[in-house]
Parts: structure tokens; C-alpha cells; sequence
């Protein structure tokens, strides 16, 4: 609901959630308080930064109550950059389910990543358990063995299926498929809208204890082999982006590895 109100006792005209609307959809009425411009509701994007920059907390945004928004943080830059350094592509598993409260910690979060003019156009597919995963992966390489034209991928991954090794799953409890409505996504974002959730999905989940790997085998066999797709529950209109394993990782790295800064240069 985009709708905007004001607590008149608490506002002191300060006019920063007027300069910070990157649409222009608020101007201040004829008492000098936030109100929509004409048509303004139909502007508004719905990114709440009226309410987020309000210094006193007299805007809501959507009947949302400022009070329960919790205060600005930063975390220690240091601490940051050790889990960004520390983060491995993760590919060994323990054969467990990862703790509910855990998983929505992590679909908690998913609301939270940017998208190109804050559009709501994503969709998270989410195998949450073990068992469940079990029945994707016998479900995928029976597809691939049922396929009369298997592909390069198709043949690689079930010739290491048959050699014991799952070189798409991985033993992985869980994943994400993040699928996108390109009808919705601003030109020039169809890329980055699906991907900037799952990089925060990353850190956030190795905060939290888990693995994850970036998977561009289950990615090309779930857009090549229908059955995968329909498994994934999909919606209509939105198009797989890309899929990231998840779990509790069997194998636990003890030191950052050493790189060499990415090329760059300051203009």
C-alpha cells in the first residue's frame, strides 16, 4: 500500500524526506507538512526512505509505524572484510537439515536487497530440506537419462553421477533458485536484480554457520530439462536467474586465502 501520514505533533518541517524522494512524488501542503503530489502514489516507488530519513519519526509509509524500525547500525569494518576474505565456495555437506529458525533468518533477509528502482520483480525458490533434495536429485538425473539429445552438461553431470560424485547438488540440504519477471525490471538490471540478493544471501549465511556455492551446473540443467524447472515451482512469466546451494558445511576452512588486489585504477 503506498500511502504516506503524518503525526502533525511530532513534524518539524525539516523538508529531508522531501529532498531525499528520488521520484519527486512529496511536496509540502499548504501547512507545510509531507503530503503526495498529484498523482504522486502512482510516482512512488515505495523504497520508504520518507520514513527512514525522518529525523523525528513523523512519516509512516504504508501504515507501517516508524517506532518499530529499528535504528541505523554499522558493523565493525574490520569484521566485515575477515568474512568477505573468508568466504569458500563450499562443496561438501553434512547430511542434515539446516535449523528452521535459521532458514528464516535467511528469508527474513531476502526481503532487504536492492533491486533497480526498488521493483518488486524476484522470486525465491527455496528446497528447505534434505528429504526434499533427495527427490530433486533423483528426479534431475532421471530427466537427464530420459533426454534423447542430452547436452555436453547433461552428459558430463550424469557420467560423475554414475562415478558416485553429484556434481550438481553436491549433498547440499538446501537451495535458492532466484527467478525474475522481466516485465517488471527496469532495462539495464535484468543481470544484477537476482544476483545482488544472492551475494548478500552469501556473507549473511556464512554469518550464520553455513555454506553455499554458486552453481552454474544445476542453473544450466534446470533451464535445460523442464521437469527441474516445474519442480522449482516457478511462477508463470518469471525466467530462472540463477541457483546457489546451501547448508551446513562438512569441512571447515581455518585460515583466508592471500590474493592479490583486482586490477583498478583511481581516476
Amino acid at each position: 500500500m503506498k500511502s504516506i501520514s503524518i503525526d502533525k505533533s511530532k513534524c518539524i518541517h525539516c523538508g529531508k524526506c522531501l529532498r531525499d524522494c528520488i521520484v519527486g512524488c512529496i511536496q509540502f501542503d499548504g501547512e507545510k507538512f509531507p503530503a503526495y503530489v498529484d498523482g504522486g502514489e502512482k510516482l512512488c516507488v515505495g523504497c520508504q526512505h520518507c520514513m527512514a530519513v525522518c529525523p523525528v519519526g513523523a512519516l509512516s509509509f504504508g501504515g507501517k509505524n516508524p517506532d518499530d524500525s529499528e535504528p541505523v547500525g554499522y558493523c565493525n569494518g574490520e569484521e566485515l572484510l575477515r568474512l568477505i576474505k573468508s568466504r569458500r565456495s563450499v562443496r561438501f555437506y553434512k547430511k542434515q537439515d539446516i535449523p528452521p529458525e535459521t532458514l528464516t533468518k535467511l528469508t527474513d533477509m531476502l526481503a532487504y536487497p536492492p533491486t533497480g528502482g526498488n521493483r518488486d520483480n524476484l522470486h525465491f525458490s527455496i528446497v528447505g530440506t534434505a528429504a526434499k533434495m533427495r527427490e530433486l536429485v533423483k528426479l534431475t538425473y532421471a530427466a537427464i537419462e530420459a533426454n534423447d539429445k542430452p547436452s555436453p552438461t547433461m552428459q558430463f553431470c550424469l557420467e560423475q553421477y554414475r562415478n558416485g560424485v553429484d556434481f550438481v547438488y553436491r549433498g547440499a540440504p538446501s537451495l535458492v533458485a532466484v527467478s525474475i519477471d522481466l516485465s517488471k525490471t527496469i532495462p539495464g538490471c535484468e543481470t544484477a536484480d537476482p544476483i545482488i540478493p544472492l551475494a548478500y544471501l552469501e556473507l549473511y549465511a556464512q554469518s550464520l554457520g553455513l555454506g553455499t556455492l554458486w552453481t552454474d551446473a544445476a542453473l544450466t540443467l534446470a533451464r535445460e530439462l523442464p521437469a527441474v524447472t516445474q519442480a522449482l515451482e516457478i511462477p508463470d512469466g518469471y525466467s530462472l536467474a540463477y541457483v546457489m546451494l546451501l547448508g551446513l558445511p562438512a569441512i571447515k576452512y581455518q585460515r583466508t586465502v592471500q590474493r592479490e588486489a583486482a586490477r583498478f585504477k583511481i581516476i
